[in-house]
């Protein structure tokens, strides 16, 4: 039995929600918390770090605490970095299972109950669920925008996942969006989440990476799913090619950081993403005849690619979203 485990099986689960100025969406995130059925012997709570430097999610989450059948905590985090409010989130709480959702995901029903059951029998150390993306504008969505506003798979409950191995092991891309952890194995640094990843995303992979390298075991469970709203905005050509730039830079620090030679890793993440350019430079007069999103993915794969190979510091991408984030709100 896992030490997180209480003797008679019962599972104490906090779910950890990071936000910065999106209170309509936090309110949805809230509620779909609420009308989760609780199983027997399971405890549920919800932390709110809040990033915002004026406190914006209080007012949202006071009218939920009201309303709440479990416990609801309020703290701030400051200053506005997502790292910091992960790292803040799990402070305030000392839940031994510890989940993490979007401030603009809700859970899907039966989310609780999955997740109770997949923690009962399976032994991963973190799990990951099911991510449905809701787009604002589906007219503009692309193969390369629903892979990556999307987390879905076909695998039974308990399929191992891994943060890096061979493409073929590699089943879905890890992220803290919809996870939950077994705190005693997995949360134990002092600051689990790397507050030098905090502007550019990347946070989490860099922690999955590290637990990796501990031996830490990651698993899937279908049925604990949540829907994601996608605002249009997410969807412009523009911000994506940045996004995919910053993604790049930040896989491979979080990559080469973890590695037993980081610095050799790093140039050797730089030489393939150099071959990988020339390759993609072979392959575009065929996708620019084809047009369209075919075009546009080919865009955003060439601008993750670069980042790989940046020598430049890491794009802050989520300072760029501010202004999203407050028209989503």
């Amino acid at each position: 039995m896992d030490i997180s485990t209480k003797a008679d099986g019962a599972i104490d689960l906090a779910i950890v929600i990071c936000t910065y100025r999106r209170e309509k969406l936090l309110a949805r995130a809230l509620d779909s918390i609420r009308r989760q059925a609780i199983p027997l012997g399971a405890t549920l709570s919800v932390v709110v770090a809040d990033n915002s430097d004026d406190g914006s999610a209080a007012s949202v989450v006071a009218a939920a605490q009201a309303a709440s059948p479990f416990a609801i905590r309020y703290v701030e985090a400051h200053p506005a970095n997502i790292s910091v409010a992960r790292n803040a989130g799990i402070r305030a709480t000392d839940a031994p299972f510890i989940a993490f959702i979007d401030d603009d995901e809700e859970l899907a029903p039966g989310w609780f109950e999955a997740v109770v059951e997949g923690l009962k029998t399976h032994p991963h150390d973190v799990f990951f669920g099911g991510v449905d993306p809701v787009f604002a504008a589906p007219e503009r969505v692309t193969p390369a925008i629903r892979t990556l506003f999307s987390r879905q798979i076909e695998a039974p409950p308990g399929q191992d996942v891994v943060a890096l191995g061979r493409r073929s092991e590699r089943v879905l891309t890890v992220a803290t969006c919809n996870s939950i952890f077994r705190r005693a194995t997995t949360l134990t640094d002092a600051d689990p989440f790397n507050p030098r990843f905090g502007h550019a995303g990347g946070e989490d992979l860099d922690l999955f990476c590290r637990l990796q390298a501990r031996g830490r075991r990651f698993g899937w469970l279908p049925a604990a799913r949540v829907s994601e709203i996608v605002p249009a905005d997410r969807c412009d050509p523009a911000y994506l090619r940045r996004r995919f730039f910053a993604g790049g830079q930040v896989y491979a620090e979080a990559v080469a950081g973890n590695s037993r030679w980081p610095v050799a890793t790093r140039w050797w993440l730089r030489a393939k993403a150099l071959a990988q350019l020339g390759l993609l430079a072979l392959r575009y007069p065929g996708v620019r005849r084809l047009g369209g999103a075919a075009e546009a993915d080919f865009g955003y794969r060439w601008a993750g690619v670069r980042g790989k190979l940046s020598l430049g510091s890491l794009y802050p991408v989520y300072r760029e979203a501010d202004s999203v984030r407050r028209d989503a709100s």
